[in-house]
């Protein structure tokens, strides 16, 4: 049985980012105890806990910015974090590493971006378990988490939206969400998500030439992926 540990990364035009993004990781039940124990390794050896709460938590984007519990950290420091975090994911040959991204701004309605990534993400989940069951988990600070439930439950019931959609068979039950800072693994497809964007390379500066230079050589490619519309 696998889980698949799901997060989005919103569009952003301001920052020349017009991809809506679903990024997850999907991890065989028999593997999570080993990377949450790594994770745990990692939040002792930074913040002194084991403790699963928001001044321990792994959040990309405060990571790479300096917010939260990372505003005391030096640029190299936090770099190296996110380097880290890569390494968890890139190492670890079971996990199989799953996105799609849309294009918002080549869609009549922008406003259907999110639907459309998560209904080819989902798609791509079932490419990657084929006949063993999966459940899906995400974060519930997610904006779209009750359309994300509700259009899993149309999935599963008709398969997905398109002529070519395809029946999502064993990825089972219904869309699942908890706080991400109560979950090591949603931190790290969060860190997977930030680092789908990142390899875009849209981000400027000393601190993107960091995060380059600790992710250089980690395997972060997918297994499955969609970009579109072409």
């Amino acid at each position: 049985m696998y889980v698949g540990y799901f997060d989005e990364v919103k569009a952003d035009r301001d920052q020349g980012r017009a991809n809506y993004l679903v990024a997850g990781l999907i991890i065989p039940m028999d593997q999570i105890g080993i990377i949450e124990r790594q994770m745990t390794e990692l939040a002792v050896e930074l913040f002194g806990s084991r403790e699963l709460v928001k001044d321990t938590e792994f959040h990309a984007d405060s990571i790479y910015r300096a917010k939260d519990n990372f505003r005391a950290r030096r640029m190299d420091e936090r770099a190296a974090v996110l380097g880290r975090l890569a390494k968890v994911i890139g190492d670890n040959r079971y996990i199989a590493k799953v996105y799609a991204a849309i294009d918002s701004s080549k869609l009549f309605n922008p406003d259907q971006a999110a639907e459309i990534a998560f209904a080819h993400f989902v798609e791509r989940v079932q490419m990657c378990v084929w006949e063993k069951p999966c459940v899906l988990i995400g974060d519930e600070g997610d904006t779209e988490a009750k359309n994300m439930v509700r259009d899993f439950a149309q999935f599963r019931a008709k398969g997905t939206p398109w002529a070519h959609g395809i029946e999502i068979k064993t990825v089972v039950d219904t869309v699942h969400f908890c706080k991400s800072h109560h979950s090591r693994l949603i931190q790290l497809a969060d860190a997977y998500a930030w680092l789908t964007v990142h390899q875009w390379g849209l981000r400027r500066g000393v601190m993107a030439m960091l995060v380059d230079e600790a992710i250089k050589g980690v395997d972060l490619f997918p297994n499955r992926y969609k970009h579109w519309p072409k």
